[in-house]
């Protein structure tokens, strides 16, 4: 009789579900196609954004060297004062012109493998590429908007928040502007590469991603030691602490969000490892 009562319950408890995991289904289905138009969007208007860089950084420099201008810089200084913004704005454009021509296609994988986690087997390019979970959609698609909103977003912040090349300026104001001119430039560079080979589907792109990563902790922790000794004021060490602090509680985060997934997402192991869990047909 209890087995009878629990046979009854457990189909009644199935029949509630079908509902709730056919809506679940639907949206699934829904979010992948969003993601699929994103990615194509994201491929064909890769010249206007490129574009749309290039014009919104052009007039954010300018507005800079001409508040540089005004106080009464000399033509030299001016032209000392651009080569930092021309590095920022030329660092993702050549990040992406550079990766683009150095990895034409998406055959060869890196000899040594990082992503120990799981079972899996490996299987051929063209199986891979018939997987219904290849290419770079879904979530893989977060992380390609992601690491272009991220590289829109540190120079957003830098244009706001740091001022200008002065002449006359104490020295630890210059060696501090140019610490942080260079490292948005580098990461500006390393993250676009990263954009790059995920669009591409190149399999260096989860390692290359880690070695950003590493390479985004590192230089916030060069910036503070090289700013240790320069004699910077209290008004200023103090909100520069926090926004370094601040720079590398974002790449733990991102870390802590993304690498699981990288590890052991069977979308990123079919699309940039080729290959699939062993449970997957059981």
């Amino acid at each position: 009789m209890i087995r009878n009562f629990l046979g009854v319950v457990s189909q009644e408890g199935a029949q509630a579900l079908r509902p709730l995991s056919a809506a679940f289904r639907t949206y699934s289905g829904k979010l992948a196609l969003r993601s699929i138009a994103i990615t194509r969007w994201i491929e064909s208007h890769l010249f206007h954004l490129a574009l749309s860089w290039v014009i919104v950084t052009a007039l954010l420099s300018s507005a800079k060297l001409a508040k540089v201008a005004w106080i009464g810089a000399s033509i030299d200084w001016l032209a000392l004062a651009a080569i930092p913004y021309l590095a920022i704005i030329a660092a993702p454009l050549l990040g992406f012109r550079i990766a683009r021509d150095a990895f034409q296609s998406v055959e060869g994988n890196p000899r040594l493998r990082l992503a120990l986690f799981g079972r899996w087997r490996r299987v051929r390019k063209r199986e891979a590429k018939s997987h219904p979970l290849y290419g770079t959609t879904g979530f893989l698609t977060s992380l390609i908007v992601g690491l272009l909103f991220g590289v829109v977003l540190r120079t957003g912040e830098f244009f706001m928040i740091q001022p200008a090349l002065y002449a006359h300026a104490p020295a630890w104001s210059h060696i501090l502007y140019l610490a942080m001119a260079a490292e948005l430039a580098m990461m500006n560079f390393f993250y676009m590469v990263c954009f790059v080979l995920a669009l591409r589907r190149v399999p260096l792109f989860p390692k290359m991603l880690a070695y950003a990563w590493l390479l985004d902790i590192l230089s916030q922790i060069a910036i503070a030691w090289s700013l240790a000794g320069v004699g910077l004021p209290q008004e200023v060490a103090t909100p520069l602490s926090t926004l370094l602090v601040a720079n590398i509680n974002t790449v733990m985060v991102s870390i802590a969000i993304w690498m699981p997934y990288l590890l052991l997402s069977e979308r990123v192991n079919v699309t940039f490892r080729q290959r699939v869990s062993v449970t997957a047909g059981r």
